[in-house]
């Protein structure tokens, strides 16, 4: 198998090199362990779901949090579609999110925890794209990733499989905002 894009190490890992503990992760002391064969079920899920959602290849989908399991699944997860992550950083303020946000078009937000989800359900009223924000922590009255994982439920993988044969190598994959040295942040197409 060749890796051409940046979805491809998972399946030539799985091929080549499967693993018991492909991805650890430390939970308050305690580390969680992902095989090879559970980060590819939990990327398909993910993308599962995104095509069920309606996202469509050159969506942009946001990602906002450190470094967890479920950046990774998403950036991933969302690659496979076609579709582009704009990731964004966990600390600015609610007038950056909001203006990245519509700048960039964003549909759906990721995002791991209570204060960014305070700072982004604050502004959400003035982001007409954004359709739905999910979180990677439990948070009340907030929608959990694990429920967005559902909306794909019905949707048969081959569905996916027909996603990922369209990207190709040179695609968009990301669009990072610069903190910009004057003026407002500015997208860097990768």
């Amino acid at each position: 198998m060749e890796i051409t894009r940046l979805f491809d190490y998972l399946y030539y890992q799985k091929e080549n090199y499967p693993q018991k503990d492909c991805f650890a992760y430390n939970v308050n002391g305690d580390w969680k362990k992902y095989s090879t064969d559970k980060v590819i079920q939990t990327v398909n899920a993910i993308s599962r779901a995104l095509i069920a959602d309606g996202v469509k290849p050159g969506d942009n989908v946001g990602i906002v949090g450190g470094n967890t399991p479920q950046w990774m699944y998403f950036d991933l997860g969302i690659m496979q579609v076609g579709a582009v992550n704009v990731p964004l950083y966990p600390t600015i303020s609610s007038e950056e999110y909001e203006y990245i946000l519509n700048d960039a078009d964003v549909s759906h937000l990721f995002i791991s925890t209570k204060d960014i989800y305070d700072k982004l359900i604050a502004i959400k009223s003035n982001l007409p794209k954004l359709k739905e924000i999910y979180t990677f922590e439990e948070i009340e009255g907030a929608k959990h990733w694990k429920q967005f994982l559902a909306l794909g439920d019905n949707t048969d993988q081959s569905v996916v499989e027909e996603a990922k044969a369209e990207v190709q190598n040179g695609d968009l994959a990301t669009v990072i905002y610069t903190s910009g040295t004057t003026g407002s942040p500015k997208g860097v197409m990768l």
